[in-house]
């Protein structure tokens, strides 16, 4: 008997408590997926905004989540990415590892909220961007950018963050960048929860990113925003055996 069943979208919510990972992925780009023998072990495949496979997520234990992916894997492209839990012992090329956030309240008031306002100078983002996070997600004409809010002083742009929320009811922000001018007056937290705070008003019911797992000045910023979901995650490429 195999280890592993197809299964749909809507029983892996239902396995995994409607987790805001799987919730937060466009619906149109999720799919196939399938479930462990006593379903602690889930995955799914993710695809871009062309209808092509991107990416597998798999969630659960870690040694059963390796033997669901090697399962499965050889149904799907070559060089897809693999996101799996942190620690799941399977052969990963160019690992990268970061941590899932997920936060289900409003943040406390942040000091520099009344200077955050929606941005439409993608030449200002993009320039910012260039300077402080060249290796980011999101950029200006990604299809994946709803919008970008920003900072401006003096007609400079100090602060930017990209809502790419992809699902209704999962805001989902990227691209937070602040300039190195304007470090230490609490923009970044700011940024964040001027745009949490709006997403939850438009009827989200929890607001997720991602951030690099050695960003420890991000990760204490999203605990004190109340990001309490924290997931280790580690992203990589796996070869099929020769």
């Amino acid at each position: 008997m195999p280890s592993w069943s197809p299964c749909s979208i809507p029983e892996l919510l239902d396995l995994t408590g409607h987790d805001p990972l799987i919730r937060g992925t466009r619906g149109a780009g999720r799919g196939p997926a399938w479930r462990g023998a006593d379903g602690r072990a889930v995955a799914f495949t993710g695809y871009d905004v062309e209808d092509r496979i991107r990416s597998l997520v798999a969630l659960g234990p870690p040694d059963e989540t390796a033997e669901l992916v090697a399962a499965v894997h050889g149904e799907l492209p070559e060089g897809i990415r693999v996101i799996v839990p942190r620690g799941t012992p399977l052969p990963l090329s160019r690992p990268s590892d970061w941590n899932f956030r997920a936060a289900y309240g409003t943040p406390p008031p942040q000091p520099a909220e009344a200077a955050v306002g929606w941005c439409d100078d993608e030449d200002a983002v993009t320039e910012l961007l260039t300077l402080v996070s060249p290796g980011t997600s999101a950029w200006p004409g990604d299809p994946k950018v709803r919008r970008w809010a920003g900072v401006r002083r003096d007609g400079r742009l100090l602060a930017c963050l990209a809502d790419t929320t992809a699902a209704d009811g999962v805001g989902h922000v990227s691209a937070i960048a602040v300039h190195p001018e304007a470090r230490g007056r609490g923009l970044g937290p700011s940024i964040t929860a001027w745009a949490m705070r709006r997403m939850f008003a438009a009827g989200c019911d929890v607001v997720t990113l991602g951030v690099y797992a050695d960003n420890a000045v991000g990760l204490r910023m999203y605990d004190r925003l109340g990001f309490t979901v924290d997931r280790a995650l580690t992203t990589g490429l796996m070869k099929r055996p020769a």
